[in-house]
């Protein structure tokens, strides 16, 4: 089975590169984001065009107010209706109590288990910064639609020390998304490369997440000097190596 290599690209209408060049490299599946009035049928019709789908919708989490589950409510109708995998979210606390956090989290899945997606919570703190902390979370919130969205560079900006490889094997059965980015290490270490110029064994990711069936979506997020230029071709060029460097590595077709 191959895996499904997908790009953030954000507003799909207004894409960093073109959706014609995203197909030319080789990426089939996008993460993006959609207004609350957006037509998620338009805009599935839309990537079809160009030979692309969305794989991952992202999602604001405002866990303490009340709109929360109305966001969720418009978000996981919206990911079905564009048939994606997964909605990723960054979920944070604010002045809750963790209880009530879960029991939140909980309604949350009850959303997306209605709509058939599941719900990919960011590497980030203060509930899922390394796979003892997210670990624990899943296990407090314990709903099969809430899983962990597993970035691959993320782990090691929060956490001193940190191993990309033996920190998802603590959670790798809970992953329902990943986004791919390198690092060259350190706690609190901004620069993101381009693949293969880090440290990042993305081949030990892939091979620990196919071990156990999980095929993608892979979501290359590039940040930082990768994406600061307002020049769409050498925007391009940074996508290119990634998508190269994993080719080259056997990781995607």
């Amino acid at each position: 089975m191959q895996n499904a290599l997908s790009y953030r690209i954000g507003n799909p209408h207004k894409p960093a590169i073109p959706l014609a060049r995203c197909a030319a490299l080789g990426i089939p599946c996008l993460e993006i984001s959609l207004g609350d009035q957006a037509d998620a049928g338009a805009v599935k019709q839309m990537l079809a065009e160009h030979g692309l789908r969305a794989s991952t919708l992202t999602s604001p989490c405002p866990t303490a107010d009340d709109t929360l589950f109305d966001v969720f409510e418009t978000k996981c109708a919206q990911a079905a209706a564009l048939g994606c995998d997964a909605i990723f979210t960054s979920v944070k606390t604010g002045e809750l109590a963790l209880e009530a956090v879960y029991d939140r989290l909980r309604r949350v899945g009850d959303i997306a288990q209605r709509h058939g997606v599941r719900i990919g919570m960011e590497t980030h703190p203060p509930l899922c910064e390394n796979g003892a902390k997210a670990a624990a979370t899943l296990a407090a919130v314990n709903h099969p639609n809430i899983g962990i969205n597993y970035d691959t560079a993320n782990v090691c900006y929060y956490n001193e020390g940190a191993e990309t490889v033996a920190e998802l094997r603590k959670i790798a059965p809970h992953v329902v998304s990943v986004h791919l980015k390198d690092t060259m290490g350190g706690f609190k270490n901004g620069a993101f490369p381009e693949f293969g110029k880090g440290i990042v064994d993305f081949a030990g990711v892939f091979g620990l997440l196919n071990a156990r069936g999980f095929f993608g979506p892979f979501t290359m997020e590039l940040e930082g000097k990768l994406t600061s230029s307002a020049d769409p071709g050498e925007q391009e060029a940074h996508v290119r190596a990634c998508v190269e460097h994993l080719r080259g590595l056997g990781l995607v077709p």
